[in-house]
């Protein structure tokens, strides 16, 4: 095991800051797992959870001992047990997922009217949408397996392939009941509870650049009415104001660490100007996205930067 970080992590001050960033990748990922929740109730409450297939092996792992581990991909479906349950939520339908947990990037690929086709909830021709990002889309093919067990068409929809990445995994619905995930804020810069160190006489001391980066293209006046400033300072130098404000597209973003969690796609970019030293917390209170027809969905982000002046004894 890697075990270097626990072994040095005594000596890594980096391990005495706060860590509540609200733009990692894990925590964005659990917020838009209960956002769908809410927006699909098999995803919420559907009792009636079906293996639809498996594409698997068996390994033994040094010291198992003789005990397999099965790896591979599965195929399963979740949905609300008919007649029993009365599901919440905008789309009642049942939603079909894939995962595995290979820790490699894999492409499954066979034959539809094979033995092993990628069997799917769903009748062929169905155009499928994945949940998570990158978002994308699927068209179901003609298994060899009637959907009304009755030997004729209409057909089970087959994958005919799918990639996976590693530990990845897929949640699948029609086009038709497709969502968009709340856009979030998914980058600061220079970063949550950064340290800025600057040495007197510095004639930049007081101004630093700041950008907030958002999943989803966002409404640039919104962006800045929603950010708010609050400074616990030494008592040296006055209250920071934000000026230089300019909007964009991400061209670059930052490659996302676990699977399935959406990437950088638009900037606010500014200068703080006259930052004493001290703490300073910005807030950013639910700004409107582009379209105007969602927001991020949260009362506030907060993310700190601190401004240390360092004395020069001589």
């Amino acid at each position: 095991m890697p075990l270097e970080k626990s072994l040095l992590g005594c000596y890594d001050d980096w391990n005495a800051l706060d860590h509540f960033d609200p733009t990692m990748d894990t925590r964005r990922m659990f917020a838009q797992f209960n956002y769908m929740r809410t927006v699909y109730g098999a995803l919420q409450d559907g009792f009636n959870l079906v293996q639809n297939g498996n594409w698997t092996y068996f390994i033994e792992r040094p010291g198992s001992n003789g005990t397999a581990t099965e790896m591979g991909l599965w195929s399963i479906s979740r949905a609300g047990i008919a007649n029993v349950q009365t599901l919440g939520g905008q789309f009642k339908d049942q939603v079909w997922m894939l995962y595995t947990n290979e820790n490699a990037t894999k492409t499954y690929t066979f034959d539809c009217k094979g033995a092993s086709w990628i069997s799917s909830t769903f009748v062929s021709g169905t155009t499928v949408q994945n949940l998570f990002a990158p978002y994308e889309t699927y068209t179901l093919q003609d298994s060899g397996k009637a959907f009304n067990n009755d030997s004729q068409a209409p057909w089970f929809g087959c994958l005919p392939s799918v990639t996976m990445e590693g530990y990845g995994f897929k949640a699948l619905v029609p086009v038709a009941q497709w969502t968009a995930p709340l856009p979030a804020l998914t980058k600061f810069v220079p970063g949550h509870d950064y340290r800025i160190q600057v040495n007197p006489g510095d004639t930049n001391a007081t101004t630093v650049d700041i950008s907030l980066e958002f999943s989803a293209a966002m409404n640039c006046d919104s962006v800045t009415k929603s950010v708010s400033l609050n400074m616990s300072s030494s008592g040296h130098g006055g209250n920071p104001s934000i000026s230089n404000i300019n909007c964009g597209n991400v061209t670059n973003p930052d490659p996302a660490s676990i699977s399935g969690v959406a990437v950088s796609a638009w900037a606010w970019n500014a200068t703080l100007q006259n930052f004493p030293d001290g703490l300073l917390t910005i807030t950013v209170s639910n700004p409107a996205a582009a379209n105007g027809n969602s927001s991020t969905g949260v009362r506030f982000y907060s993310v700190t930067i601190q401004l240390s002046v360092l004395i020069d004894p001589f």
